[in-house]
């Protein structure tokens, strides 16, 4: 029986011209990320791995709906939507993700929420996880979009229902993960301050974690074939139960394999 490769990919807030930081210019960073990982270089063995592909619907729907209709306010992001529809003959963001992921054989599974994400956890039994990665916003907690306070434009926490609690982790069962003395790869959180979610990931599932204690970009995964880089202050961590986490990655620039 075949292991279950499980890849989330977070949302884009709506786009916000505003933002100080310039959040989510494009659409698809947490999609193109996991997808370019896929060419070249194999992702994944099909003879012992098949890839879930998890995807947070709601930030996807009100994106589309936004860029839309935005063709005078946001020129660029309408433009993507014309692309979608004239160049890759989808309907939406959405419907380009499950021709990608049918394209590579993956398995795709749209969520509503973080209830949706634990609850799939949750079903495997017999079947067992052997990694996870995540794509997104985070801050120590999971996001699976963002939101921006009306009065400076400033990047927040999404609502309660797209965040994934580090607390949260502890109930999940362990046996439906492949166990770090055992397990080929590790499990990934390429997000900004993913450190503590991973540690956290490893120390209750016992499998090795990674992720960071700063700030990544995923700017430039076009050009880097899906490799998220550091940001500077940024470090990469591997995280084991019983050990202390090790610095990977220290330089700014550096791409996260």
């Amino acid at each position: 029986m075949k292991n279950v490769f499980i890849i989330l990919s977070g949302g884009p807030s709506v786009y916000n011209s505003r933002d100080p930081k310039r959040h989510d210019q494009a659409w698809h960073n947490f999609i193109t990320a996991p997808l370019a990982r896929s060419k070249g270089a194999a992702l994944h063995d099909p003879k012992t791995e098949d890839v879930h592909w998890l995807v947070y619907e709601p930030a996807y729907k009100e994106r589309w709906t936004s860029d839309s209709a935005n063709q005078r306010s946001a020129p660029t992001q309408y433009q993507h939507t014309l692309d979608i529809k004239m160049k890759h003959k989808c309907l939406d963001y959405l419907d380009l993700a499950r021709k990608r992921a049918t394209e590579r054989g993956w398995k795709y599974i749209g969520i509503a929420g973080a209830k949706g994400f634990w609850d799939y956890i949750n079903k495997f039994k017999s079947t067992k996880i052997s990694r996870l990665w995540f794509y997104g916003h985070a801050s120590n907690d999971l996001w699976l979009s963002l939101n921006h306070r009306a009065n400076d434009h400033v990047a927040i926490e999404p609502d309660s229902n797209a965040i994934l609690n580090i607390g949260d982790i502890d109930k999940i069962a362990a046996r439906s993960f492949i166990p770090q003395k055992t397990a080929r790869h590790p499990h990934k959180f390429f997000g900004c301050n993913t450190k503590a979610f991973a540690e956290q990931w490893a120390s209750a599932l016992s499998v090795v974690a990674e992720g960071s204690s700063g700030s990544v970009d995923f700017g430039g995964v076009t050009d880097t074939s899906g490799k998220v880089t550091l940001s500077g202050g940024a470090q990469w961590y591997q995280c084991s139960k019983g050990k202390p986490s090790q610095s990977l990655l220290s330089k700014a620039g550096a791409q996260v394999s």
